[in-house]
């Protein structure tokens, strides 16, 4: 490689390092609106992925992240405001329940050509309810078809849990400027804080039914359906999808990169 080619992914990779710190705070914060809006690639082959499926395309991607969390958000406030009114006014946005990523030190591998980057990470995440969640949902004591009860400040408890996910991403180099095009999400456990012990209890349900199945998806918009990756499991095998940190590679295609398919922009 030339001075010049060294240089660019040099520069490359500070930008996505840079865009990385963005993402976790933001993501903290709930302010997702700001993160699609500036860091990612607006095109059809933009993809987020976790367990439970694929979004694909910018649209979608922006649909979930937004448009319907924001409303989840806002509902979910003015629920609070009625037993908390000092609360209303404040951004409904990260009012609630937040993610907070500590993430670790990323591992970053740019391609030899110069027009994608590859990032690894692991977070040590430390999930938290900002105010709380009522003890039997938003829907009153029966669930969500269950009758509808004004809220009551003594049916909110505080919340926290600890969980483990590896994250694998990569970026583009798009119209002079690096952009995220894929998030790949593998959560491996998340745990309430003080309630009980899931590896223990996870062993003893091994125990009584060695076939038993903890994978548990999420309603969601998606274009490939998952389970794309299992929680930690007493019984599973190694999920060959993002544990390993990206290799030096020549270009992003379908052999290097953390979403199969979806890997044109231009």
């Amino acid at each position: 490689m030339t001075f010049k080619e060294r240089l660019h992914n040099a520069i490359g990779t500070q930008e996505i390092e840079r865009k990385k710190v963005y993402h976790a705070y933001v993501h903290c914060i709930a302010y997702e609106r700001e993160e699609f809006d500036k860091i990612w690639f607006k095109g059809e082959n933009s993809t987020w992925g976790h367990n439970f499926g694929r979004m694909v395309g910018f649209r979608q991607i922006y649909h979930n992240h937004t448009i319907d969390e924001e409303s989840r958000a806002a509902e979910e406030t003015f629920q609070l405001g009625e037993a908390f009114p000092s609360y209303m006014g404040g951004d409904p946005r990260s009012i609630g329940a937040s993610g907070v990523h500590a993430l670790s030190e990323l591992c970053i591998e740019m391609a030899r050509d110069g027009r994608s980057g590859r990032c690894w990470a692991i977070t040590a995440g430390v999930m938290m309810a900002a105010l709380g969640r009522r003890k039997f949902g938003p829907g009153g004591p029966g669930g969500p078809g269950g009758p509808k009860e004004p809220p009551r400040a003594e049916d909110y408890v505080r919340g926290g849990a600890a969980s483990w996910e590896y994250y694998g991403a990569d970026f583009i180099y798009h119209e002079g400027e690096w952009k995220y095009i894929h998030e790949h999400v593998v959560p491996v456990f998340a745990q309430p804080f003080d309630n009980g012990n899931f590896a223990r209890e996870l062993y003893e349900q091994h125990e009584k039914d060695p076939d038993y199945d903890t994978w548990r998806g999420c309603p969601c918009q998606v274009t490939d359906p998952g389970p794309l990756s299992r929680r930690y499991d007493v019984n599973q095998e190694v999920q060959h999808l993002i544990w390993e940190t990206p290799r030096p590679y020549d270009t992003l295609d379908d052999d290097n990169t953390y979403s199969i398919g979806h890997n044109e922009w231009v």
